[in-house]
Formats: structure tokens, C-alpha cells, sequence
């Protein structure tokens, strides 16, 4: 049977060592390295490629932050999938991360049957959120949803965090229907939003989007 490989980065060695036993004595998992630092972290992807990495949202380290962490860890190994293991329920930092390319947010007092259930899930290519905080994000960010909007100068203020997280998702050239189930909606709902973003940045097709999101540093 093929293992799971996964790395796992935490500041606190003690955290790092309970996850690697518990995590090791499951047949299927193997722990292939841990990081307690940003550069061992992107080291850790780069030169082990695990299939799952376990990250700490908040690093010690001045300048850094979880989704920082989590784009260079990418970029150093594209096919690993970032799962966030946190004690912060932010929407802004649920939303940073996603956008960031993380497959799972989970929060730190889960059980391990559920972790490991998670990790489970992420390795087959399906995307997690804590239930915790699944409902309480969601809601928010419907809520943030604007109406169409006239291609006024203040049209892209409106822009929601729903918006930002699916233009993150398009400059990674996911499709509509990859992108639908990262963020728990419909690709037509995708669709949907891409339509009002494009109107509301005053432009047409999903390159020009992420090249206008760029421009106005929204990624």
C-alpha cells in the first residue's frame, strides 16, 4: 500500500513530535520530515515533495505569516497539499490562506481521528474546512456578495472576499469547476461571480482579470 507522505511545520517541537507518532502509527501515513522555520519549511518542500503538509498558521518569525509560508512552500513544490493547522479562526486569515493555495483549514483542539480523516480527504484531491468554521466564514462572505455594478471608479471596492479567493484560484488557472468545490459552491455560482468581477473591473476574460488584480495588488 502506497503511504501518505507528509511533512509537518510547527514552531513547538513538542507539537511536531505528537503528530509525527500518532500520524506514524496509522498504516497508510508516513512522516517524511518536519520544520520548525520558514527556510526549513521551504526546504522540507523542496527537497522531500510530501504529499500533505501540515502548517502552522503563525510562525514565529518577523515578516512571515502562514499564508506567506504556504505560497513559498508552493512554489518550491507545487504538487504538495497545505493543510492549515491553527489555533486562528480570522475570516481574513481563512481567506488569505485559500487564496494562498492551502487545500484544508483545520483547527488545533481536532480530534486526531478527525485530522487524520482530513488529511485523508486532501490526499484524495478534495478540499477540507473545520467545521468550526466552515458555516461562520461562508455565511460571511455571502453576506459580503455585492449586487452588479456600473463601471463606476469605486465599482472594484465592492469586490468580495468570496471574489478574492476565486480570483486567487483563477491565477493558478483553475477552471470554474475546479475552483467550485475548493470554495463549497457550484461552478455555475463561480461562473456567476467571475461574470461581476470582469464587470466590475471593467474587463473581459480571466486573463485580463488576474492581470487587473494584479495591477490593483487585490493578489
Amino acid at each position: 500500500m502506497a503511504k501518505i507522505r507528509i511533512g509537518i511545520v510547527d514552531d513547538f517541537e513538542v507539537i511536531r513530535l505528537g503528530l509525527r507518532v500518532s500520524l506514524e502509527a496509522e498504516p497508510d501515513m508516513t512522516v517524511v520530515g518536519d520544520a520548525g522555520t520558514i527556510e526549513d519549511a521551504v526546504r522540507l518542500g523542496a527537497e522531500l515533495r510530501p504529499d500533505i503538509l501540515l502548517l502552522d498558521l503563525k510562525l514565529r518569525q518577523e515578516g512571515y505569516d502562514g499564508p506567506e509560508v504556504c505560497r513559498r512552500v508552493l512554489a518550491a513544490s507545487p504538487r504538495t497539499a497545505v493543510i492549515v493547522l491553527t489555533n486562528y479562526l480570522q475570516d481574513a486569515m481563512v481567506f488569505r490562506s485559500l487564496v494562498a493555495g492551502a487545500k484544508g483549514y483545520v483547527i488545533k483542539d481536532v480530534e486526531l481521528v478527525e485530522l487524520k480523516k482530513m488529511i485523508r480527504t486532501v490526499y484524495r484531491g478534495v478540499s477540507v474546512l473545520d467545521p468550526k468554521i466552515t458555516d461562520q466564514v461562508i455565511s460571511r462572505a455571502a453576506g459580503r456578495v455585492v449586487p452588479r455594478a456600473s463601471h463606476s471608479s469605486h465599482s472594484a471596492e465592492k469586490i468580495s472576499d468570496v471574489d478574492l479567493v476565486i480570483i486567487g484560484h483563477l491565477s493558478r488557472g483553475l477552471s470554474n469547476k475546479e475552483i467550485a468545490p475548493l470554495i463549497h459552491l457550484s461552478p455555475s455560482t463561480v461562473k456567476d461571480h467571475l461574470e461581476r468581477i470582469s464587470e466590475m473591473l471593467g474587463v473581459h476574460s480571466r486573463a485580463a482579470i488576474v492581470g487587473e488584480a494584479f495591477r490593483r495588488g487585490f493578489i
